[in-house]
């Protein structure tokens, strides 16, 4: 146990160190950055570097050597034996001393040291081989050399290939450095926005179907007091729905009461027309709270109660079978067993809502069930005067109905019957899509979220006006 407590104490040492602010770990990313950056630095200038003796190089020793022939060119011929004498004594390791003339010497093989010589001075040169040696542990030339203009001198060179710049090392770590900042700076990336993206998907799980997301507790402090604060106003609007229900379900239940006095009441009113208009009234009041109640219960209840997995296309039959039996004209035009994931009460309101539209401004409804193995649709397709598309997101608001040419006092509906079908659809993760058909009528389209390991059915499709509706048309 001791081990995992030894582990334990520098993690927690590093936590508190680091920064809580987004700035001060971004200044804390770049500083390190810049620390990482003059090590690896240093260590490649420590490895690669060159001996502290560069007279042993045999570029250097070609290059100063040619540096002495340039100044010998220049020089005045009776100031020449005194610079070569200089030019030995500054050097001792060229071992420069001046070559009679009368003293021959042997052909000079090619040498990468030589024509390191002749590339320096720039002319051409004559050089003669006077003996080559082994001294110290390292070979040398020893070369007479003769300029255009008749300077001579002796001197010894290293009997060595030039060492070219290690371009490979050099390569190797400029990736290493690039490699070492890449992962550091993907590693602080990840850092810093994997609270950002715990906060996002803890935002987009409020209101929808299926767990919630906990916000980030750990993070920048920027982070944690937004997280707080989604935190809050989470419950601040839970709190505001179940008020708002409880409030309403209390307003239902008291005006229950009233209206069936009334109700009973105005079976004694002699008149006929006069009974006949309030008892209508009263339904109307009746239907009206029941719709609100419902609106709130079904469409905005934030996707509380069980879900369970559910036969689509069972739960559409039996919404049209329900219809059917009250004499209108539904018909299940394809239909696909594809599974859903859902409340059994709330997708049934959401397709009675549909083809109840359907049917009281078309006359009739056709069904078509659908689906890919990501998503599964519903389609509503009437023949009615359809909706136009600068009113199609008006309609989808509580209380806005498609009849506006009727008096609200006329039975018709209260233009909830929509916004309960996008709301149960936006609780269980999908979507409601209204579309004009070609040559008049709606297509209302309820998309949901399949449930995982189906199959792909044998006929898919994902928007409206697909070859299905196309058929449907």
């Amino acid at each position: 146990m001791s081990r995992p407590r030894a582990m334990a104490g520098p993690s927690r040492l590093l936590a508190r160190l680091r920064p809580r602010s987004i700035a001060g770990q971004i200044a804390l990313l770049v500083v390190a950055a810049i620390v990482v950056a003059h090590a690896v630095a240093t260590v490649a200038f420590v490895l690669l570097r060159e001996p502290w003796r560069p007279d042993d190089h045999p570029g250097v020793a070609a290059n100063r050597l040619a540096t002495v022939l340039r100044l010998a060119e220049a020089a005045p011929p009776a100031e020449r034996p005194a610079l070569i004498a200089h030019a030995g004594a500054a050097l001792p390791s060229l071992r420069i001393r001046p070559w009679p003339a009368g003293e021959a010497g042997g052909e000079l093989e090619e040498h990468p040291v030589l024509q390191r010589l002749r590339d320096g001075f720039g002319s051409a040169l004559i050089l003669s081989d006077l003996g080559s040696g082994s001294e110290g542990g390292r070979d040398w030339l020893r070369i007479g050399v003769a300029t255009p203009s008749g300077t001579r001198l002796q001197a010894v060179l290293p009997d060595e290939a030039l060492r070219s710049p290690r371009q490979g090392a050099v390569i190797f770590t400029a990736l290493v450095l690039a490699l070492t900042l890449a992962l550091l700076f993907v590693w602080a990336a990840r850092a810093l926005t994997e609270p950002l993206a715990r906060l996002a998907r803890s935002a987009e799980s409020f209101g929808v179907s299926g767990p919630t997301v906990p916000p980030p507790q750990q993070g920048p402090r920027e982070v944690l007091a937004v997280s707080g604060a989604l935190e809050r106003m989470g419950e601040r609007v839970r709190r505001l729905i179940d008020d708002r229900t409880q409030m309403l379900a209390a307003v239902s239940h008291d005006l229950r009461t009233p209206i069936t006095r009334m109700r009973l009441r105005a079976e004694f009113i002699e008149d006929e027309h006069a009974r006949a208009v309030t008892l209508r009234d009263l339904a109307q009041m009746n239907a009206l709270v029941e719709a609100a109640l419902s609106f709130v219960r079904d469409g905005q209840s934030g996707g509380s109660g069980e879900t369970s997995l559910l036969d689509l296309a069972s739960l559409v039959q039996t919404v049209c079978d329900g219809f059917s039996d009250m004499g209108a004209e539904v018909s299940v035009a394809e239909s696909r067993h594809v599974l859903v994931r859902g409340r059994p009460e709330e997708l049934e309101r959401a397709v009675t809502n549909l083809v109840d539209n359907a049917v009281k401004y078309g006359g009739r409804a056709e069904i078509a069930v659908t689906g890919t193995p990501e998503r599964v649709a519903v389609e509503v397709l009437d023949r009615g005067p359809g909706i136009p598309e600068a009113e199609r997101e008006a309609m989808l608001q509580p209380f806005v109905r498609g009849d506006r040419s009727r008096n609200q006092n006329a039975p018709g509906g209260f233009g909830l019957g929509l916004s309960i079908v996008l709301a149960i659809a936006e609780t269980h993760g999908g979507r409601l899509v209204l579309a004009n058909r070609p040559g008049g009528g709606l297509c209302a389209r309820l998309e949901l979220p399949a449930a995982a390991g189906q199959g792909r059915p044998p006929s898919a499709r994902s928007e409206p006006g697909g070859p299905l509706s196309q058929a449907a048309e």
